[in-house]
């Protein structure tokens, strides 16, 4: 108490007034019944509090993009992942200008960060349709551009910082993965049922499936998947607990892209640890998935569903600004026509589409658990999901191969939302492309696709880093199930590769200070005798990077998958 009460000292009298101000006025608009106005007051301070220190910024950017769901609208002023974008952006340029004078403007970091974005201004300039379109294309491939920019800056000048992110998140991992298996054993999504803006975000829509905190099976799997990596790697003290949880979290998930992703990292783990195998590993191994198969199918009898309430019903989708918000996910299963997506308006009636569904009301709970490995299984067997993303294939085929200029120029910036409003696909899934590459040849032409691929290689190459590598592979196969620029769950995968590749990259760590020119003979020999001992300069004292030294304290919608 005695430390807290030093610090509340030494802050700055204004500060203290701005704080208290604050929360004054934070509280009346609770005591009004305002409290969305009252979230936006402490979230507004907090924001002001992280935006005084980049690092305060590196953490938040990843706390944002993996903690906070798309899938609930607490009354922002467009899209929820429009919205948090922005603040995401704000962030990263913001941290930038903050670490300007120490590293600058490198230019081949903003070339890297400008690419994609470049690419789609390029085909919103061959097919014009607007201001409007290109603007919303754009916008986030530049977010995560710069994104990626501060990250990798930060992570090279302070390598402990990001792996002290990554540890963090592993464990915070674990909880998320107690929340999944309540989800599952007890038929319900906490919180998402009561506030999510589309009824396709609720456990009405897929009870047997978990979604973390994310409110989409998908994007929790994705996140499962990375932290499984991350843990697998970075291997931090009693890093099989956040492994174990993690897989536990993957299987119920029921994401199938996920573990393509999953299997095919730990099949380039294997390729490059096979010297290091030894029966210890193996049986840790085993035991490891012993406890997760016994974790899957355990249901504890008192967080079976209750009988004796109803089920909530959820609202109908909510109206929002933006054409181009993911889409829900329409499982094989589900006989039911076709849902656009909840931020677009309803497909005209005359298309091959049904009318828009309403939000059905949940059938009543049974006493009988939900067998997840049963549930597991069926996803693995289900073959109508690999039919509908034929479908989507050679629908998109189609459209990219109309004529020269759509397969080298594509169809310009959300060419894909408005053919799914106008003409869709009417085999009652959802009004998806569900592959990220495809889309972007769609949009964006040969060269954008092109380009997006030389990024993922060249990182892969650049980044020489085994947690970085995984992860870049993982993120590179399941985006070829699922459309991912609007997740920032899923995108925030890829920006932690790149944090971590860029903290283990020697080439990419901290430049040096420039080497002062040597004197002449003559003159390094009369210099002593004229000055007296020369003293060492503060940066050599302090070290030969060119970073300051560190303070105490201090060291990133789719169909069925």
């Amino acid at each position: 108490m005695r430390v807290l009460a030093d610090r509340i000292r030494g802050v700055e009298r204004r500060v203290r007034y701005l704080g208290l101000g604050l929360v004054v006025l934070a509280a009346g608009f609770l005591l009004t019944g305002r409290w969305q106005l009252a979230l936006g007051v402490a979230v507004g301070a907090l924001l002001g509090w992280v935006l005084t220190d980049p690092v305060r910024i590196t953490w938040a950017v990843f706390v944002i993009a993996f903690a906070v769901p798309v899938t609930i609208d607490v009354g922002y002023p467009t899209n929820p992942s429009y919205a948090l974008l922005l603040v995401l952006f704000l962030l990263a340029v913001w941290g930038r200008v903050l670490r300007a004078e120490r590293d600058g403007w490198p230019p081949k970091a903003l070339a890297a960060a400008l690419l994609l974005p470049a690419c789609a201004v390029l085909a919103g300039l061959v097919h014009w349709h607007g201001v409007k379109p290109i603007a919303v294309g754009v916008a986030p491939l530049l977010c995560f551009g710069v994104l990626a920019w501060h990250l990798a800056e930060e992570a090279r000048h302070d390598r402990r910082t990001v792996r002290r992110i990554a540890e963090a998140l592993t464990w915070f991992s674990v909880a998320v993965a107690v929340f999944a298996k309540y989800q599952t054993a007890s038929r319900s999504w906490p919180i998402f049922d009561q506030f999510a803006y589309d009824w396709t975000y609720t456990s009405a829509f897929d009870a047997t499936r978990a979604v973390g905190l994310s409110g989409h099976p998908i994007i929790y799997g994705t996140f499962a998947m990375a932290m499984v990596l991350v843990a697998l790697t970075l291997r931090g003290r009693f890093w099989y607990v956040p492994v174990t949880a993690n897989l536990v979290g993957l299987v119920l998930s029921g994401t199938r892209s996920a573990w393509v992703g999953t299997v095919l990292a730990l099949g380039l783990w294997l390729f490059f640890q096979w010297r290091k195998v030894s029966w210890r590993g193996l049986g840790a191994t085993a035991a490891v998935a012993a406890v997760t198969f016994t974790l899957v199918a355990v249901n504890p009898p008192a967080l079976r569903p209750d009988t004796t309430t109803a089920a909530p019903t959820p609202s109908p989708a909510a109206p929002a600004a933006s054409s181009a918000a993911p889409a829900p996910e329409s499982p094989a299963a589900t006989p039911s026509p076709a849902a656009p997506s909840p931020a677009a308006p309803a497909p005209p009636a005359a298309s091959s589409l049904s009318p828009e569904p309403g939000a059905p009301v949940p059938a009543a709970p049974t006493t009988s658990a939900v067998d997840s490995v049963d549930v597991a299984g069926s996803r693995i067997s289900d073959p109508a999901s690999a039919d509908a993303r034929f479908t989507r294939m050679s629908v998109v085929w189609d459209g990219i191969t109309s004529d020269w200029s759509t397969v080298v120029f594509g169809n310009g910036p959300e060419a894909n939302v408005r053919f799914l409003e106008n003409v869709g696909i009417g085999d009652g899934q959802a009004q998806v492309f569900d592959n990220t590459y495809l889309t972007f040849w769609y949009n964006f032409g040969l060269i954008g696709l092109a380009c997006l691929l030389a990024l993922l290689v060249l990182l892969y190459r650049r980044l020489r880093s085994l947690p970085a590598r995984l992860l870049l592979v993982g993120f590179a196969a399941q985006i070829f199930f699922f459309d991912v620029w609007l997740w920032l769950g899923a995108v925030a995968v890829l920006l932690l590769a790149v944090a971590l590749g860029a903290a283990d990259n020697p080439s990419l760590s901290a430049r040096a200070l420039p080497v002062p020119r040597r004197r002449q003979p003559g003159a390094q020999a009369a210099a002593p005798a004229a000055a007296g001992p020369r003293q060492p300069a503060a940066g050599a004292a302090a070290g030969s990077g060119s970073a300051p030294a560190a303070r105490p304290g201090s060291a990133g919608a789719s169909g069925p998958s």
